[in-house]
């Protein structure tokens, strides 16, 4: 597929025929999804194209306008976006890998508010340049989003993405999550969203120095021997493997994920390592290994 942009258009020319081209084409037509920029067909060397196009004047290009949008605005689109690969799933025949989501071809609405995409008929997956996945585009758009709000939000939408990528969070609950930024949802996007889970995390440890108990609410949590930087401390009478900054554990959704700060000597789940960065589930019983401080994992009901 070629992909070529110009002034408020975007075209694609479909290389190889796909059978299922004229099905996803009447299922786009029957969805009549708000944010799917218009487009025209035509045959071009016996190949099929599309052009999508932005026709009215209050579309801009989203990279133009983004620099004046308020918070609440940035948070409504990071939800559209999410909301939007839920919506074009939900006929059951295209996947939301069917949404263009190369940052500089996306539009913004002015008069409705919303993103302005393309989105394609197709079952296969798009070929991005330079090798880039679908799910590489989206959390790169995501992630400029994001660059535009406080350093902690965006760093939540950081992992909230890769959390995306990973399969590790469902549709469902990353609306939730991108909800409890503390932002309003705009009238377009406003829905029915679940209560974030009523779930706290305790962690046990017993050796021959004593005991430790951390207990980790709805936010970042650090685990490390530096009194002034971690949030549960090991001293180093009990290890002297803890690194300063050891391992990050991040509540969503009623959910709870350990992360890896590059620790010297490693942050393992039930025997497994975590490689540095990346972001592991805690379920309820498991063993968290902070070098070798093991540690009981509870998930237990918050106290009325």
């Amino acid at each position: 597929m070629l992909v070529k942009a110009k002034e408020r258009q975007i075209s694609f020319l479909f290389q190889e025929s796909d059978p299922f081209f004229e099905i996803g084409l009447r299922i786009l037509e029957q969805e009549r999804i708000a944010q799917m920029l218009p487009y025209r067909r035509k045959q071009q060397n016996g190949r099929e194209k599309l052009i999508f196009e932005a026709r009215n004047e209050h579309t801009v290009l989203l990279a133009e306008a983004i620099s004046g949008f308020l918070e609440n605005d940035i948070v409504d689109l990071l939800y559209e976006m999410i909301y939007l690969n839920k919506k074009v799933e939900e006929n059951g025949f295209l996947k939301k890998e069917c949404i263009w989501y190369q940052y500089d071809n996306i539009y913004y609405d002015k008069e409705k508010r919303s993103i302005m995409v393309a989105i394609l008929p197709i079952t296969g997956a798009f070929r991005y340049a330079d090798n880039i996945s679908w799910y590489n585009c989206f959390e790169e758009t995501m992630l400029k989003l994001a660059s535009y709000l406080p350093s902690k939000k965006a760093e939540r939408v950081r992992k909230l993405a890769m959390m995306l990528k990973a399969g590790k969070m469902e549709q469902e609950e990353a609306l939730d999550e991108i909800n409890r930024l503390g932002c309003s949802v705009s009238g377009i996007l406003s829905g029915n969203l679940n209560a974030q889970k009523n779930v706290i995390l305790k962690l046990l440890y017993s050796g021959r120095n004593g005991r430790i108990e951390f207990q980790v609410e709805d936010r970042d949590f650090m685990i490390g021997r530096n009194a002034e930087a971690a949030d549960g401390v090991i001293p180093t009478e009990f290890s002297r493997a803890v690194s300063r900054k050891h391992c990050l554990i991040t509540s969503m959704n009623g959910k709870y994920f350990v992360q890896d700060l590059k620790s010297v000597n490693h942050t393992l789940v039930n025997g497994i390592m975590i490689p540095p960065y990346e972001l592991m589930e805690l379920e309820n019983n498991d063993i968290l290994s902070v070098a070798d401080i093991e540690f009981r994992v509870l998930k237990m009901a918050r106290d009325s």
